[in-house]
This record gives structure tokens, sequence and C-alpha cells, in this order.
């Protein structure tokens, strides 16, 4: 596995715009082709922007995260009592602490950076729904082709709409893309 280091702007055709506070998005090189292949293949005004890889824990950055999520979590509770089943889904680390194989992902509409989580995971349920409505035909493009090369979508809703996906290539999608 080969990790490479991207910073804020364009690679191959593919948006970075690493999540505060970080600078950089470390990312599998396999997974970043993947990526850029699924680029070429949307349609023209809409584009992949990547926000986030792999963050190690032993770094400022992993600990920065992590005291985010403690805190996170305690605003969550209060706010979602209901969803507390979801916390583990939300605020775990889904393996963006293991390798640059975890990814989130979002895009752009016609040059607009469009916002699934405006709150961030705070965004109410009918907020998500509401942009899901709006934007589902760019939802599901992108959707669609992440799971066409080899990335599996995350199970829980909120995180799915921060596109956060984890790169599972087989022998087919190399020979296709790689």
């Amino acid at each position: 596995m080969t990790m490479t280091t991207l910073t804020r702007g364009s690679h191959g055709g593919l948006r970075v715009s690493p999540r505060w506070p970080a600078r950089y998005v470390h990312v599998d090189a396999d997974a970043l082709k993947a990526l850029q292949h699924i680029q070429t293949q949307l349609p023209e005004e809409l584009t992949l922007i990547l926000t986030r890889g792999y963050e190690a824990r032993a770094t400022h950055l992993g600990f920065a995260r992590t005291q985010f999520r403690k805190f996170g979590i305690g605003v969550f509770r209060r706010l979602y009592p209901n969803r507390q089943h979801e916390i583990t889904d939300i605020f775990g680390s889904n393996g963006h602490d293991v390798d640059g194989t975890h990814v989130d992902i979002s895009f752009c509409l016609n040059g607009r950076r469009i916002r699934m989580l405006p709150l961030g995971v705070f965004t109410p349920p009918s907020w998500q729904q509401r942009r899901v409505e709006r934007h589902a035909s760019s939802l599901n493009c992108i959707l669609t082709l992440l799971k066409r090369y080899g990335f599996q979508i995350h199970r829980n809703a909120t995180e799915r709409l921060q596109i956060h996906c984890d790169f599972r290539v087989n022998q087919r999608f190399r020979d296709t893309i790689l």
C-alpha cells in the first residue's frame, strides 16, 4: 500500500479540500486513482472533493480529532437522545486512523459546493432528508460510481451524507482502472 499526501487544490481532476484543522489529505494511491477515474465518469457539472483520508492517532491532528469527538458525543447525546445507537458510527474513527483507503468525499454542482450536512453531524434528520431530495440525482450518480469502482459506502445515513466510504478494490476493478 502506497500513501499519497495531497494539498488543497486540484489533483488529476479531483479537487482536494482538507477538513479543518487538517492541511493535507493522506490517501492510498490506488484509492486516489479510483477517485480520479470516477471523476472522469461524472457529468461535467459534478466535481468530487476529497476532504479526509488517513489521520494517524499519534499526531496533533489525531489528538485534536479525539478531543472533538468527545465533545461532539456529549452535544449529540443532548440534542438527539433518540439517536444514541448512531454514536459509534458517527463519532468513531471509521478507519481513518488505519490507512488511506477510508475517505470522506463531498461534491460541487456547477462549481458550487453542496453541503449535505450544513451543521456537520448535528444537522437535523429533517434537514438531511430535504437535502437528499434536492440533490438526489447528483448524490445517486456519485454513490453509484463509487460502488461500481470498489468503494463501500457507510451504512449510517449521516455518514453516508458525509460520503464516508472505504476502498475495497478487487481484481476486476484493479484491471479496469489501475
